[in-house]
């Protein structure tokens, strides 16, 4: 499927980076989740796409989610900040530190880990302290007391032993704080719109439980976010045993793939009664475009303005906004997103859109 990293111009494919890669997914039996297996060509593909300054997957001013999904992460993190009073504060995967700075507005010194040449340019010209490089076990010469990450549990291979050098690093009675993708609703029903290939993992609350766990953390705390559908996490480290609250049950992705075939196969009968569509975020419609050929003939809409005539790498077609919606007789939009169906489809509503030509992977016979 296209390789979903960046944001271009045109669909001149970057040099020396795929523009489509193939995408593994098996279940963990363990921990219960779903994580992408690419062999070693394919992580070396991965590996090029970040380290360029245009990784999709950075919060910058350019992203258009400093307000919305930036702010809900921000928040979190400062109220839990609050709350604990830690006196050695590090973000792991800080990326452009907009956390860091928005902690430093309210009082908070972070030191920020992370290995890119993009997130060393922006603590220069932001003035974060950071630390280059892949944070791992005796990385930090002093001991924190609050490790917080914010797109970084989704990304990391083996995040069962990520986790654990998480809580070996912490002293007793300290605190990991993340934000991460919820994939409850979709690993639930057999949707495929939740993966792309920088998302090598895809939990539910059951699985983050096990993980954290397993560890060695206890008094996990998971709550939704204010924006967007995601995971806030909390976990302490703290003497005794691990609980295990609410991680009984049938394992979530039992099941998984066959649910997935399913959906699939609805998918394609509807794309083939109608032809090309028009699809509301890429970043959802493109795994099922990909699964019955379609690399560009079907148009792409996305609210965030900011990357309208954008490309995506592999797709032919350039990203549309809201004020290019138009209504003709016989048109059909598939929305890939379950979290804002309701809302985008009042959108195209109000453009002029029949509600009965809207429609999402659920709503599929």
């Amino acid at each position: 499927m296209p390789f979903y990293w960046r944001l271009s111009e045109s669909a001149e494919p970057a040099s020396g980076i795929a523009q489509r890669l193939p995408i593994r997914v098996v279940a963990d039996a363990q921990f219960d989740y779903l994580k992408f297996e690419p062999s070693d060509d394919e992580w070396a593909v991965i590996d090029a796409a970040y380290h360029q300054n245009e990784n999709i997957g950075f919060l910058n001013p350019q992203s258009g989610q400093l307000n919305t999904y930036g702010s809900s992460v921000n928040n979190f993190f400062l109220d839990v900040i609050r709350s604990a009073q830690p006196k050695r504060i590090v973000e792991i995967g800080c990326g452009a530190g907009f956390s860091i700075v928005f902690l430093r507005q309210h009082g908070f010194v972070v030191t920020g880990v992370d290995p890119s040449d993009y997130s060393q340019q922006w603590s220069e010209r932001l003035g974060f302290q950071l630390i280059k490089g892949f944070f791992q076990k005796d990385f930090l010469e002093f001991q924190p007391d609050f490790v917080y990450c914010n797109d970084v549990f989704e990304h990391v291979p083996h995040v069962e032993s990520f986790s654990k050098t998480v809580f070996e690093c912490l002293g007793d009675g300290g605190v990991f704080c993340f934000a991460t993708t919820n994939s409850s609703r979709s690993i639930a029903i057999g949707d495929i719109s939740m993966l792309e290939h920088q998302h090598v993992n895809m939990f539910t609350e059951r699985s983050i439980r096990l993980i954290l766990n397993h560890a060695g953390f206890s008094q996990v705390t998971i709550r939704g976010g204010s924006y967007g559908n995601t995971f806030h996490v909390t976990a302490v480290k703290s003497q005794g045993k691990a609980e295990a609250r609410g991680t009984d049950g049938l394992p979530a992705c039992a099941g998984y793939f066959e649910r997935a075939a399913t959906r699939v196969a609805a998918f394609q009968r509807f794309y083939e009664a109608r032809g090309a569509l028009s699809c509301y975020v890429p970043l959802r419609c493109i795994p099922y475009l990909a699964a019955v050929g379609d690399f560009g003939l079907s148009r792409v809409f996305d609210s965030n303005a900011a990357w309208r005539g954008k490309y995506i790498d592999g797709y032919g077609s350039p990203i549309e906004g809201v004020e290019d919606v138009r209504y003709r007789t016989g048109d059909h939009f598939f929305v890939g997103s379950l979290t804002f169906f309701d809302e985008i489809k009042k959108t195209l509503v109000s453009r002029g859109f029949p509600e009965s030509a809207i429609s999402s992977i659920q709503s599929l016979p």
